[in-house]
């Protein structure tokens, strides 16, 4: 049986972390495979908005999940990400969980997580994030705001902290921790599991262990979509100038290049009411999000 530490870093969002917390406390637990488990809240905001929910849930909650709350009023993703880790790392667990604070889990998420880990014998497992959308939100919005799905047991050369489980004994084997050039731009969960993979480290994927992420309006609109697509593409040619990866950097620029050429032609499907209408568009920026993070002019969408 093991003993499993969940980390939520949050920020301003005390109603959804209100949500997930009670979304995991409702969670069945295989007591043969689940010994404890310990839930460590990290608030980034100064103003400690979420204190007063956690409080709230200790006092109303008879639970064995035990509810551990800490400020740490350092603004950053890779800040808030380390201390989640520092702070579980004191409770000796088996296994550290990494979830969002605007998801919330389904009731087999953490025995799936934790047994895919096992079966697999990796460092590092992720399941799927679903996003929910609301009624209002279009096709052609709606189809960018997919995630990728995988087949159980699939071998992954990425991560994403947005449902995660890593070893503890890996953790502290490959001594690698979120990198603070990345605290604004975010991406800091992508290079995290470059570095990992880079010594070594083995990511698989648990299909069943389910979370949930609502949509809210202000994320469905082209505005928001140009500004994650040009920021994922920035960050991602920078982590290749960091690794010194220069054939893949020159290759990304070439891609970069061609989908500019390839966007500025295809932004004609705006007209069109078909659901790859920003097609175009999207390509154009990320081919332009490319090159800028070549020159290491970066997107600070978490200033």
């Amino acid at each position: 049986m093991f003993n499993i530490a969940i980390c939520i870093p949050t920020y301003k969002r005390p109603l959804m972390l209100k949500k997930l917390i009670l979304s995991i406390i409702g969670c069945k637990i295989n007591k043969s495979l689940i010994k404890d488990i310990k839930i460590i809240v990290v608030d980034n905001d100064v103003a400690k908005t979420a204190e007063l929910v956690i409080n709230e849930l200790k006092e109303k909650l008879c639970t064995k999940s035990e509810i551990n709350y800490f400020n740490f009023p350092i603004k950053g993703l890779s800040n808030v990400r380390n201390e989640s880790i520092k702070s579980a790392l004191l409770l000796n667990p088996d296994f550290l969980v990494f979830v969002d604070d605007d998801e919330y889990v389904t009731s087999e998420w953490l025995n799936e997580l934790v047994k895919t880990i096992i079966a697999n014998k990796g460092d590092l497992t992720m399941g799927p994030v679903i996003s929910i959308m609301g009624n209002k939100i279009s096709d052609s919005i709606s189809y960018w705001l997919q995630r990728p799905n995988y087949l159980n047991n699939t071998k992954l050369g990425f991560i994403r902290t947005g449902n995660l489980i890593i070893n503890v004994k890996s953790l502290i084997k490959f001594a690698i921790w979120f990198d603070k050039r990345f605290n604004t731009t975010g991406g800091e969960d992508f290079y995290f599991g470059v570095q990992m993979i880079n010594k070594g480290a083995t990511v698989y994927w648990a299909a069943k262990a389910i979370v949930y992420e609502p949509v809210p309006e202000s994320r469905a609109n082209i505005k928001w979509l140009l500004k994650r697509i040009y920021r994922e593409a920035t960050t991602y040619t920078y982590i290749l100038k960091l690794e010194k990866e220069y054939l893949r950097l020159m290759k990304k620029i070439l891609v970069s290049l061609i989908y500019i050429i390839t966007g500025i032609g295809a932004i004609i499907l705006l007209i069109l009411p078909i659901k790859k209408r920003y097609w175009g568009i999207l390509t154009l920026t990320e081919g332009i999000g490319g090159l800028a993070g070549f020159f290491s002019i970066l997107y600070n969408e978490y200033k």
